[in-house]
């Protein structure tokens, strides 16, 4: 396990659309118990789904990187599921560095993590081969419009799958007629604005998975579940 923090922490703190940074306030209105978060209290099922997909499209994945782990339960779930022998993980949070830090499990893995944004991560991190998987689960919903289109172009190039998702203003429309949920932290867009960046760079290929574009020979090739 390997900590690195940027040079000047306090340069990467990250702002919702509230303009309130991403420490204990949004962890507790956010989070909360975590019961009702998707990908929080069901984090072994998407982990498991992951690992079945890729055994069903006979793909090995090696390495993983996740974009914003938050609390890690997700990315502890993955790394566990798929054992990659190569793991590294971001989050502006100092809080959630820090508790990272001192989670036991992360001690029997070839783990690194890194505080910063996925605005300001540095692509030389990423020398030499993509990752297999990349994690962006919830994070680009609290960027600013304008750095969607270079996150995505900075990601198709590091990762050779993404498992992503990010409500739409529908979705918030939905969560808060259900279950009366409310982020003011994120920003509330069309499932069509995500489209028109994301899919320059990504293919759908499955449920919260996309498969970047520079990859060849790819096993999601059934043109009727290919979704461009």
């Amino acid at each position: 396990m390997r900590l690195r923090r940027k040079k000047e922490d306090s340069d990467y703190i990250a702002y919702g659309a509230n303009g309130l940074p991403f420490e204990s306030s949004y962890w507790k209105e956010i989070y909360g118990s975590g019961i009702d978060v998707d990908a929080s209290f069901n984090a072994k099922e998407h982990a498991n789904y992951m690992k079945s997909v890729f055994e069903l499209m006979q793909l090995q994945i090696y390495s993983v990187a996740d974009f914003g782990f938050g609390k890690g339960i997700l990315l502890k779930e993955v790394v566990k599921a798929l054992r990659p022998s190569r793991v590294f993980a971001i989050d502006p949070s100092e809080e959630m560095i820090d508790a990272m830090a001192l989670q036991k499990w992360i001690h029997s893995y070839n783990l690194s993590f890194l505080h910063s944004t996925i605005q300001d991560l540095d692509s030389k991190y990423f020398i030499g081969s993509p990752f297999d998987l990349g994690i962006c689960n919830s994070v680009v919903q609290y960027v600013e419009d304008s750095d969607i289109k270079p996150i995505f172009e900075k990601l198709h190039k590091i990762v050779k799958y993404l498992y992503f998702s990010v409500p739409t203003n529908k979705d918030y429309d939905r969560m808060k007629k259900e279950i009366f949920f409310v982020d003011p932290y994120a920003h509330a867009r069309s499932r069509r604005f995500y489209e028109k960046v994301i899919l320059k760079y990504f293919r759908r290929v499955s449920f919260n998975l996309l498969e970047s574009r520079l990859v060849t020979g790819s096993p999601f090739c059934d043109e009727f579940y290919l979704t461009d």
